[in-house]
Order: C-alpha cells, then sequence, then structure tokens
C-alpha cells in the first residue's frame, strides 16, 4: 500500500512539507506545536485545534500499522481541496504548486517517480471557468507519470473526458458514495424492531429478530458503490481505474479487495467527510447574516482562519466543521485487512490536517 500526501489550498504547507515540519517527528512534537503557534495563528481557536492532537495520533498509528520508515517512501502530493468551489485554484496558484512538487522530489529524492494529483471539487458554472484553466495548464504539462485529477462532480468529469485527454480521472470520495454514519462506528448499533413484528412473541424471539436486523444493516453499512455491477460498468465505460474511501472504524467487511474487483482504492485517512452542503456556517463566524445561506457571490474564505470543533466527551474521537463541510477523525487502523493493506495498487492518502 503506497503513501501519499494530501496538501491544501495554501502553498506554504508545500514549504512545511519541504522542511519536514509538516509531519510530526517522535521526540520534536513540542517544539511543532511552538512553531504553529508562532507561525500560524489563525488557525488556533480558544485552544489549540484538534487537528494537531489526531495528527500526532494519526503518525504514530501509520507508523505502528506500517512501519516506522514509512514516511520515507512518500509516492506522490494530492494537492488542494475537494468540497467548496470557491477554493478552486487559479492557473497561477497551480504552476506555482508544480514548481513546489518538483522543489520536494529535489529536497527528498523519491524512491519511485512521485505522482501528482490535482484535487478538484464538484462546481457550479461560476467557478468552471476558473478551474477549466487550471485543467488546461496541467493537461499540456510535459511530466514523467500522469497528471491525476481527483474527481467530485460530474460536470467536471464530463469537461474532462470531452477537453482533457492527457488527465487521468480519479473518484473520490464526494462522488463515489459508501454510508458515514458517525454514531455506528462509535457506539455500535442497536434495532428496535417495529411492534407488529415482534407482539406476541417471546424475548429471545425478539432478541433473535433484533440479531438479524442488525446483521443486515452492518452488511449494509460495510458496502460502496462500486460493489454494484452497472456503477463498474459506469467507471469502465469513462475509464476511471480508481475510487475512493474514507477510512472508517469497524469496518471489518469493507476493507475487502474482493468488492473491488480491479479497481484501486485510495483510502483518506484520518478524517473522514461526514457532511457538506452548499451553506457555509463557517462564514457566519465573521458576518452572521451568512448563516443558513449559500455562499453564491463573495466567498470571504473565513475557513482559512477558523475551524469550528464540537465537545464530543468520547474519548478518541473528534468531529469538526471547516468551510462547508462536517469530519469526524478515524484513526485506529487495526480494521484494514492484511490483503487489502499487501495490495499495491492500494494507496494510503494521508491528510495531516483539514485541507482548506
Amino acid at each position: 500500500m503506497e503513501l501519499f500526501i494530501h496538501l491544501w489550498t495554501n502553498l506554504e504547507y508545500f514549504d512545511l512539507l519541504n522542511s519536514w515540519n509538516l509531519l510530526s517527528k517522535w521526540k520534536d512534537d513540542r517544539e511543532l506545536v511552538g512553531f504553529f503557534m508562532q507561525n500560524f495563528p489563525w488557525e488556533l481557536a480558544e485552544t489549540i485545534s484538534p487537528q494537531y492532537e489526531v495528527n500526532f495520533m494519526a503518525i504514530r498509528e501509520i507508523k505502528k500499522r506500517f512501519g516506522q520508515d514509512y514516511f520515507n517512501k512518500i509516492s506522490g502530493i494530492y494537492y488542494w481541496s475537494d468540497n467548496c468551489e470557491f477554493l478552486v485554484p487559479m492557473r497561477k496558484e497551480i504552476e506555482k504548486a508544480v514548481e513546489k512538487f518538483v522543489e520536494f522530489n529535489k529536497n527528498f529524492p523519491p524512491h519511485k517517480i512521485r505522482t501528482f494529483t490535482f484535487v478538484t471539487p464538484y462546481v457550479w458554472d461560476k467557478m468552471m471557468e476558473r478551474l477549466e484553466e487550471s485543467l488546461a495548464f496541467l493537461n499540456d504539462l510535459k511530466i514523467k507519470n500522469s497528471i491525476e485529477i481527483v474527481v467530485n462532480d460530474y460536470w467536471v468529469l464530463s469537461l474532462i473526458n470531452r477537453k482533457f485527454p492527457n488527465l487521468k480521472i480519479i473518484f473520490w470520495r464526494l462522488i463515489h458514495k459508501i454510508l458515514k454514519t458517525p454514531l455506528v462506528d462509535t457506539f455500535g448499533y442497536e434495532a428496535h424492531p417495529a411492534w407488529e413484528l415482534i407482539k406476541n412473541k417471546s424475548e429471545q424471539e425478539k432478541q433473535k429478530l433484533r440479531d438479524q436486523i442488525v446483521k443486515w444493516q452492518m452488511r449494509f453499512y460495510n458496502s460502496a458503490e462500486v460493489s454494484l455491477e452497472i456503477y463498474r460498468k459506469f467507471l469502465e465505460k469513462y475509464k476511471i481505474e480508481r475510487i475512493t474511501l474514507d477510512y472508517m472504524e469497524k469496518r471489518w467487511d469493507l476493507f475487502d479487495n474482493d468488492r473491488f474487483n480491479n479497481f484501486s482504492v485510495d483510502l483518506y485517512y484520518p478524517w473522514a467527510l461526514v457532511f457538506t452542503w452548499r451553506l457555509c456556517d463557517t462564514s457566519a463566524i465573521e458576518n452572521p447574516s451568512k448563516w443558513f445561506y449559500a455562499t453564491d457571490e463573495v466567498c470571504p474564505r473565513t475557513c482559512n482562519r477558523y475551524d469550528i470543533f464540537y465537545k464530543i466527551k468520547t474519548v478518541g474521537y473528534h468531529m469538526i466543521q471547516r468551510w462547508n463541510s462536517g469530519y469526524r477523525s478515524e484513526l485506529n487502523l487495526d480494521f484494514l485487512k492484511e490483503d487489502f493493506v499487501k495490495n499495491e495498487k492500494n494507496r494510503l492518502v494521508f491528510a495531516p490536517f483539514i485541507t482548506v
């Protein structure tokens, strides 16, 4: 399973990766926290954001599961955001990102040719023109590995197929669906059958019925759209060979190579997407009139300065809202099956922080 790093929309994070300050080192955690508090104060809320805690814990978990030298073999970079069209980059931003990517390869010579993957969100007509300019630049770029494009929108899929044949498409987590109910993963699942199903039945019969319902429900929670033959045929029609899953704890049967046929899998870790919508509550922090209204015209990019985290008592569980989306941390990698990990076509896409 190859390791890829997902960087977000600020080029300064590329500089952090190039100096290796982005990825926690066992004994330097305090130094790293001090670095962020000094240089990135807009990332901090009342106390330091849970994102930093999750970053440290996730890196430890990755090293425990894949080995201490796993971060010495980074196979590629995913760049930009997958949820908000107002974060679609201009062409000049993509050009600078590619320059930083080349610099990273010089600073840390790869064990194999690295891949540059551009992440795109769902896009309305307002920002499509800007995205098309960026895609045109990447399509004409002369680079050893094919440029990959993460697609979360069928309109973007159509655009690439019509105009940019050199770009390799990946179906991402917004367009390839799995069920992500956080309560199931955190607290388990109980069934409460309708009264007409359990009246006049013994407690033993009721429990048997409950167990049967839970069994089928958990089978449903461990499924993905790529399990459907009609969906696989659609992907094959557009020559899509790679799909994405959010990593979810307690989904043993989800991480089974057999259910994906010949499709490669990107496993996104450690921030699973819980919800996304066009209403950006984060923008209401500085402008209350924006609360529950879509940001259709002018976006102040408040998300670059704030995140909203929910105080949940469950240990090891964090839920954060960043711009128009909510995320929950998923850390324990013990639920990955060994065959899935050993599949060299699969990737672990590690996001040190939520990508804004």
